[in-house]
């Protein structure tokens, strides 16, 4: 069956039963009125969790009156984490997982959809949008910079492809920053901690002039903190941070009923990152057979009297003998106009950003002159524009809908650089006989470089709309057509090198660097949409059911090896069909949330990035699998356990994997039984099937010091994982062990909020935690059978003054 039945029956059931059960224990009350949301209680006022409001649906409601699986995470949740950027928002939204080798190898998952860990294509999309006020971050390394003026970070969770549009097959990240302020204020944050950790912020807002139509606010934020991982050759040290940006904005309120909010931000980041830490090497294939000395790191470093330091990851240790660092900036302007016409809001939302990405690797990760570079630098260019009409609330049909353009550019340069090793690594021979002589000569000093060129157009008209069939029941109908046209260009050149006339050493240049020049292209309709069912069996719980469908782009491949001819350089586009049904409920007077969901997706031509090999030398290239299917359950809640008490809980439980894929990627251990293997149920990269999150807050207040009351507070939280897989093929090298994260925050505050005097520790058990590990397959250089990893940041502490005034 399509379903898996008792996996169905369990979850509808439990669903089910939570919503019959609950009226009894509500609030009897009519449905409240729509947003604004309800004032704060006075003093003397019962205590009450405060109202959530979302701009998930394109008009501002309450979190709990959406029929949408979201979780929302306030400024205050994100000072706590210590960061405005989105890789430690994770730690708060169990469904979502980030991972990053470095910016550019970043991948957003929700659900384990949306792409795969550490491995970045230019040609491919991710399958989770993030958008910043509207504009969406077409790269995932836009959205991993600090972001000054953060209000909140809702996190949407299944396809969300008719409102938010292109490639949101796994959900959406909708990032909301505050609005400047007509009344003059100013704050300010100063943070200090171990391995020089400082952050510093200040943000100012006022009307113009005194005017008011015009206000605006300007926001500056830095950060940098020294490397944990230590060079054992040098005084360098790697995964440090240095960001810096500036964000300004203009509010005009041209008349009763027009208002434009013009931004402006730019950021800059730099940081000696990211190296890659040796831990073993394998030495047999899964069926017992050793893995060969031309394809053995060890053996081949022996003929250069050489010998990988193999060592803890925890040690954080690394003898690499060339620069690894990136530079990175990103920034872009945002036009936003809102136009009130007998009740209906016309918007126009005009976006243009941009990424640069500068870097340097040495991803032989070791002290070896093998690859003295190996860089891919990317010039990336947007501009979208939406033009949107929402209805006024109250009629028996509330409705949205619209057209958007979107365009991307990207400019990106290859260039790889061999060292004087690279040839007894290439060659397997030792240095003096024929064979290394010739791969010494052919590689010694040479260059593979190459530019591409990746163009995108986009087009889409779409409408929503929420139908009132009775005060209880809603019926929520979507769709939403794309096309989109992708083009690809490469031309590649050989560079450096000694002169040679010899037959053999073009040839080897040739394997290693072909001339290049071809172009790609592809254009497809993407069509998207939802249904949604919800029964209102009270003012305070929610219950629905949902059908969506999403769609992502298809993807484009430009490869730089021998065999780019005869490989595939597109794949088909992804498409999702997802199944929901969930309950929101506000228990015990709005002291108690609890909201919960079931969902099964079955994603066809899910799109990864997988390395492939060519002779000695590898590629990645992009990949599809047939069927995936991802199936599981989330439960959120918030509760206000006693007036000074508040507690957060989430969990997911995730069952993805592949449900069909019968010629994916061999791992090292099966890389010598054919070209693919069968992959057909094995679990999916990324994903953990366990994932949550526990945390909360206690406040007390003070005796009144010279007539001003202080407020003393205690929280933290914990992030729970169990065990995932970084790469497609599922390498037992690749496994990355579960473990918790915990950190902890106290201090002191005004209970006006002038000021706030905080302690924090992050990883508060020092737990020693794997980002990704992984092992280079039989072919490929210049790693060959290395076992790496990358480590989680260890314990951190320090102190944090915010204030306002």
């Amino acid at each position: 069956m399509f379903f898996d039945r008792k996996f169905l029956l369990l979850a509808s059931g439990s669903l089910l039963a939570l919503g019959g059960a609950l009226p009894a224990l509500a609030q009897s009350s009519q449905s409240p009125p729509p947003p604004p949301p309800v004032p704060p209680a006075s003093a003397s006022s019962t205590p009450e969790l405060k109202s959530v409001v979302v701009t998930a649906r394109h008009r501002v409601e309450k979190v709990q009156s959406v029929p949408v699986a979201i979780t929302v995470v306030d400024r205050n949740q994100i000072k706590n984490l210590g960061s405005s950027n989105l890789t430690k928002i994770q730690q708060l939204v169990p469904s979502l997982t980030i991972e990053a080798f470095n910016p550019r190898n970043t991948a957003i998952n929700i659900r384990g959809l949306g792409s795969v860990p550490n491995l970045a294509n230019d040609g491919l999309e991710g399958g989770v949008g993030t958008y910043l006020d509207g504009v969406l971050l077409a790269r995932p390394a836009q959205a991993v910079f600090d972001l000054p003026e953060i209000d909140s970070i809702e996190v949407l969770r299944g396809p969300q492809g008719t409102l938010f549009g292109k490639n949101t097959v796994a959900g959406a990240i909708n990032i909301r920053t505050r609005l400047p302020s007509f009344t003059p204020e100013a704050d300010y944050t100063a943070s200090f901690g171990t391995e020089h950790y400082a952050q510093l912020g200040a943000r100012v807002t006022s009307s113009v002039f005194g005017s008011d139509k015009l206000a605006f606010s300007l926001a500056l934020q830095g950060t940098q903190h020294d490397g944990y991982v230590a060079s054992t050759t040098s005084n360098e040290h790697y995964s440090n941070q240095n960001d810096k940006g500036i964000r300004a904005q203009l509010l005009y309120n041209a008349t009763p009923n027009l208002t434009i909010r013009a931004i402006y931000d730019y950021a800059h980041q730099h940081s000696n990152c990211c190296v890659y830490l040796p831990i073993g090497y394998a030495s047999n294939y899964a069926n017992g057979a050793a893995i060969p000395n031309a394809k053995n790191i060890n053996y081949l470093d022996g003929l250069l009297g050489y010998k990988v330091p193999y060592k803890s990851a925890f040690k954080r240790e690394t003898d690499v003998d060339s620069p690894v660092y990136y530079d990175m900036e990103t920034g872009g302007a945002t036009l936003i106009a809102d136009y009130n016409l007998s009740g209906y809001t016309i918007s126009s939302i005009s976006g243009f950003r941009y990424w640069n990405w500068y870097p340097h690797n040495d991803l032989d990760a070791t002290a070896l002159p093998a690859l003295t570079a190996s860089n891919m630098t990317d010039y990336q260019r947007q501009y979208s524009q939406e033009l949107r009409l929402t209805s006024p609330l109250g009629k028996i049909v509330d409705y949205t809908g619209g057209l958007y353009f979107f365009y991307q550019s990207i400019n990106d340069e290859l260039l790889q650089s061999f060292g004087s090793a690279a040839g007894t690594l290439l060659s397997g021979a030792a240095p003096g006989t024929g064979a290394n002589t010739l791969y010494t000569l052919a590689t010694n000093g040479f260059s593979q470089a190459a530019t591409g060129v990746y163009d995108t157009r986009s087009y889409a008209a779409y409408g929503q709309a929420v139908w009132h069939l009775t005060p209880q029941v809603d019926l929520t109908t979507g769709v939403r057509e794309t096309y989109e046209a992708k083009t690809a260009d490469l031309n590649q050149i050989q560079e450096g090198g000694a002169a040679s006339s010899n037959a053999t050493v073009h040839a080897i240049r040739n394997s290693i660097s072909p001339y290049l020049h071809y172009g790609v292209g592809t254009a497809n309709a993407l069509p998207a949409g939802l249904v949604t069912l919800s029964y209102k069996p009270s003012s305070d719980i929610l219950t629905y059911a949902t059908f969506s469908h999403g769609a992502k782009s298809a993807g484009i491949n430009l490869l730089y090896t021998a065999n780019a001819v005869s490989l595939p350089k597109q794949v088909a586009p992804e498409t999702d069909n997802n199944f929901e049904i969930g309950i929101k409920t506000t228990l015990l007077h709005n002291r108690l949330i609890l909201d919960g969901d079931a969902f099964w997706d079955e994603d066809s031509d899910y799109q990864g990035t997988v390395i492939g090999s060519t002779g000695s030398l590898t590629y990645t290239s992009i990949a599809s699998v047939p069927k995936v299917r991802s199936r599981g359950f989330e439960v959120d809640s918030r509760a206000l356990v006693t007036d000074n008490l508040s507690l957060f809980a989430a969990a997911t439980y995730d069952e993805a994997y592949y449900e069909s894929f019968h010629n994916g990627p061999c791992s090292i251990e099966q890389s010598n039984t054919g070209s693919s293997c069968n992959l057909t149920g094995r679990p999916l990269a990324g994903n953990s099937k366990w994932s949550g999150s526990i945390g909360g807050e206690y406040d007390q207040p003070l005796p009144p010091i010279h007539g001003r009351n202080l407020v003393a507070y205690f929280g933290g939280n914990v992030l729970l994982k169990t065990g995932f897989y970084s790469g497609m093929e599922d390498s037992k090298y690749g496994w990355v062990p579960g473990y918790a994260l915990g950190n902890v925050n106290f201090g002191v505050r005004s209970d006006n909020g002038r000021w706030d005097l905080s302690g924090w520790v992050h990883n508060v058990s020092n737990t020693k935690y794997y980002l990704y590990r992984g092992a280079s397959t039989s072919s490929s250089f210049p790693t060959y059978n290395m076992i790496y990893a990358l480590v989680g940041d260890p314990i951190s502490a320090g102190i944090t003054l915010t204030g306002k005034f």
